[in-house]
């Protein structure tokens, strides 16, 4: 009888001593970015570590949440083992909310496990602009044919009476009109000499 008390002490102190032993921890370490317009839906993943000795089934907890922010996760609850990491695919909708950073924190809840948060963003932006203005096309025929206009506008108008050029011409200089108009040297002595020989015959 004896005995059998003493396994059976040896039994709950060997239990004890493992229960003792056995920890769990985990813990968020990453959460996707997420980024997104007013009045849309968003997936993103979160990921959680098991850090300490045994497995248990761990569920997301969202907390401080902005009001217009609704999170959903099809699987809320996973079994996550230990020094293995566990995705949770997630989704969130945003109501009309003003451009900006939102912030909101993720727990785990698991059996004996401390707590695991981690703090992640939501990031609000408006609707991409209107799109800036595509650079001219140089192969374009229409632009081509506006810049050769204004060109062309540009140009000086040329004068269709021909450049009086007599100015230019020696041949037409007026010395030698006057030169042409009178008589050489040699010709003048000539009729000088001939007008002296009648004038002699006459007397």
């Amino acid at each position: 009888m004896k005995n059998h008390l003493a396994l059976l002490l040896i039994s709950l102190i060997l239990l004890l001593s493992n229960q003792a032993g056995a920890s769990y921890w985990f813990q968020v370490i990453n959460v996707t970015p997420i980024e997104m317009t007013p009045n849309s839906e968003a997936n993103f993943t979160v990921s959680v570590k098991g850090l300490g000795s045994e497995r248990a089934y761990v569920e997301l907890v969202f907390k401080n949440i902005t009001e217009g922010l609704n999170f959903t996760c099809p699987k809320m609850i996973k079994n996550v083992y230990p020094a293995g990491v566990t995705k949770y695919n997630c989704s969130v909708k945003v109501e009309d909310l003003p451009e900006g950073n939102y912030s909101f924190v993720v727990d785990v809840a698991a059996h004996s496990s401390p707590s695991g948060k981690k703090t992640a963003f939501v990031n609000v932006v408006t609707d991409a602009g209107p799109s800036k203005a595509q650079p001219e096309d140089e192969t374009n025929p229409s632009l081509q044919a506006n810049r050769e206009v204004e060109v062309d506008e540009n140009r000086q108008p040329q004068s269709s009476i021909p450049a009086d050029n007599t100015t230019d011409n020696p041949a037409n200089s007026p010395a030698d009109q006057d030169a042409q108009e009178s008589p050489a040297p040699g010709a003048a002595a000539a009729i000088l000499v001939l007008m002296l020989v009648m004038r002699r015959m006459g007397r």
